[in-house]
């Protein structure tokens, strides 16, 4: 059941319940200033005026040890925004790292910092801003004490950096106004963490040492007198221009259709916030550039690709409505939506409603509507219970027979129960139950799962049951037709030992197993995944790996009933200055033909603003033809607010292609500029032009 894999990042966070009689409290006082200090990442006087965090133990290398090298952040505020500067001690400035240099960019492999902010003060939702060192930025959201959210929310906010001969420092602002946060309260939940690559040592401030973004065991930020009201409106319109060129291949030769196409669009997405409690968004013709924006994604998967959200209608808040089934990319022609959440007490509850324009074969002039509500006990348990629909307005219904097609595509409902309990010893137990019905014959079917495991990051362990029946369906989710009418059993497991001696930094186990049937226990899939890795002090690792096992479920894409008996080894290095490196060989049964099969993955940085990324896979099957998939991604910030990314991609197997150009520019807070290009090739055989796209993006917010 390809949804665990979802559930296995998210269990690494699960809370382990509230603080242990006697567990240390960690806190620090944030200091009022009347002028606030300018973000250039120069440390100036005024930060000093307060007492600082130290984070002093690590959880790498040496779990629980004095740190080995000292990290300072300074807390200020005013009616403005919530201030951080932080001191990170370095020996060696010149060997940092930074691969990342595009927000929201993975920074865990580089030199960065971290705070998560629990602004609503509920132990359970939090904000995450990072920092690398070179001044690149993440931020995300997440909620349920971490076990839900990602990086889909951005927010506006300012951050600098700078270097010393031996620290690097970074100053944050943090408007309230772009915080969902409780104005009455004198003190805010934070978790301060520091990763420094050039000894792989992660720091941390507060927290039991296992899961550090338990939102639950935060420390506290306190001191806060007299905090602003929030600003209650936010509006955001947009202008977007969009030009589209389309080709018929056939066999010698290509003709365009109908040449370029000017598509125009305008529209707005409009906010309110009744303090820290309510929120209410409304949208109408919601900004589709981010959409056109994403780079086609060429793979040798059969299945569709998942794209993550990033309309700021969906993404603002929109953590609280996660869970595996829904998916608002299926929504691509949005006439307009509004969207309602907030707390009271305990309780949590949210609403969102969307109408669709009718252009979309699938779903024409549909309604699509979530409700959502839970509640959160002392101890860190949470029960929800969830409602999704879609209602057909129009009078077309897609073709008889598709999976959207007949009758049956006028109407759509699902509800749902779900619950987390927590247990002694860091156990924790998370059900699910879902129920369908749908208009016409079929679709009134159920879906439950239930996972049991210790979370941890350095030891962690679970096991689930699920079973899907045959008529279950989710017009609002990602559910694929062949996963249904299935049922399963799993475990997964992980072990870090931290070695630290002989040379050798740590070596890590891991076990996956999970066998999938039909309702008649006929055998769909079962895979059985060991993989053992080590990591040297220098930053070179190797692994082996073995996948064995046997899946039906491909069918549908010309795959019957075929074995897996693979064993792959890979070496390489882990982020450095330059870059990193990984490369990898594989051979054995793999989609019914046996393999030789090589893959790289590279990582060059040949100066600061500017970084490479190569991704190459040849496959050598014995009874059919070589192929290459692969690769190539640069990306080039000319500032904190203005980038450029190239991507080109290619599959020979299919022979497809594509090239894509993004300039970006954040102008002012919460306002952006995009211009793409994109060109696409076909699979006929012949690599002859297929499509090109071009568009330009404007968008201005205004807070008031």
């Amino acid at each position: 059941m390809r949804r665990v894999i979802k559930y296995g990042g998210v269990w690494l966070a699960l809370a382990a319940g509230t603080l242990a009689a006697g567990e240390e409290v960690w806190s620090l006082a944030a200091v009022r200033v009347e002028q606030p200090p300018i973000i250039d990442g120069v440390m100036e006087e005024v930060w000093f005026r307060a007492e600082p965090a130290r984070l002093e133990r690590q959880y790498r290398p040496a779990q629980g040890e004095p740190a080995l090298a000292a990290t300072e952040v300074y807390v200020l505020y005013d009616d403005e925004a919530l201030y951080f500067g932080w001191v990170c001690h370095e020996d060696d400035p010149a060997g940092l790292v930074a691969c990342a240099t595009v927000r929201d960019m993975f920074l865990n492999d580089d030199d960065a910092i971290d705070v998560m902010l629990d602004a609503n003060n509920d132990l359970q939702s939090a904000y995450d801003f990072m920092v690398n060192w070179r001044g690149v930025k993440y931020d995300g959201t997440f909620a349920q004490d971490s076990t839900v959210g990602g990086p889909a929310w951005d927010g506006y906010w300012e951050a600098a950096t700078s270097v010393a001969a031996e620290a690097w420092y970074c100053e944050m602002a943090i408007p309230w106004a772009t915080l969902r946060y409780d104005r009455d309260a004198s003190s805010l939940g934070v978790q301060f963490l520091r990763m420094r690559k050039p000894t792989y040592e992660e720091t941390f401030w507060a927290s039991d040492g296992q899961l550090l973004n338990r939102v639950s065991t935060f420390g506290r930020i306190e001191g806060l007198e007299n905090l602003p009201r929030p600003r209650p409106f936010k509006l955001t319109p947009y202008v977007t221009g969009r030009a589209e060129e389309a080709f018929d291949t056939p066999a010698y030769g290509f003709e365009p259709t109908e040449g370029w196409e000017f598509k125009p669009r305008y529209g707005l997405d409009f906010e309110y916030r009744a303090g820290a409690a309510v929120s209410v968004l409304a949208t109408v013709l919601p900004d589709y550039a981010y959409i056109e924006a994403d780079p086609a994604e060429i793979t040798i998967e059969p299945t569709e690709i998942w794209l993550e959200e990033k309309r700021p209608f969906f993404t603002e808040g929109f953590e609280f409505f996660d869970n595996h089934f829904l998916y608002t990319r299926r929504f691509t022609e949005i006439a307009g939506g509004t969207k309602v959440t907030g707390r009271a007490s305990r309780f949590n509850y949210g609403a969102l409603d969307v109408v669709l324009l009718g252009d979309d074969p699938r779903f024409p002039e549909d309604n699509f509507a979530l409700v959502r509500t839970s509640y959160d006990t002392p101890d860190g348990h949470t029960f929800g219970v969830t409602g999704m629909g879609r209602r057909q307005l129009g009078g077309t219904v897609p073709p008889e027979g598709t999976y959207y097609g007949g009758d049956q595509a006028r109407y759509n409902n699902v509800a749902a129960v779900d619950g987390r309990i927590i247990l002694p010893w860091r156990l924790a137990l998370k059900l699910e139950g879902y129920k369908s019905q749908t208009g016409g014959e079929g679709g009134d079917g159920y879906d439950y799962f239930a996972h049991f495991g210790r979370p941890g990051v350095t030891d962690n362990w679970g096991t689930w049951y699920y079973e899907l029946s045959e008529d279950f369906r989710a017009d609002m989710s990602f559910l694929q037709p062949e996963s249904l009418n299935s049922r399963g059993v799993g475990f997964y497991g992980l072990r870090e030992v931290q070695v630290n001696r002989a040379g050798v930094r740590f070596l890590r186990g891991d076990l996956f197993y999970e066998h999938e049937w039909n309702l008649d226990n006929e055998t769909k899939y079962n895979v059985f995944v060991p993989n053992a890795m080590v990591v040297l002090e220098n930053d070179f690792f190797g692994g082996v790996t073995y996948r064995g096992g046997r899946n039906a479920s491909y069918v549908p894409y010309g795959y019957p009933d075929y074995h897996n008996d693979v064993v792959e080894f890979a070496v390489g290095h882990r982020p450095a200055s330059w870059g990193q490196a990984r490369l990898a060989y594989w051979q054995g049964m793999w989609f019914g033909d046996y393999y030789h099969y090589y893959a790289g993955e590279f990582t060059a940085i040949p100066t600061p603003p500017l970084v490479l990324e190569a991704d190459v896979e040849f496959g050598n099957p014995r009874g059919g033809d070589r192929f290459v998939v692969g690769n190539l991604k640069s990306t080039h910030s000319l500032s904190e607010y203005l980038f450029w990314r190239l991507i080109l991609q290619g599959n020979s197997a299919d022979r497809t292609s594509s090239a894509s150009v993004l300039w970006g520019w954040d102008f002012r807070p919460g306002s952006t500029a995009y211009l793409a290009y994109e060109q696409r090739r076909d699979s006929t055989g012949h690599f002859l032009l297929a499509e090109q796209v071009a568009f330009l993006k404007v968008s201005y917010m205004i807070a008031f």
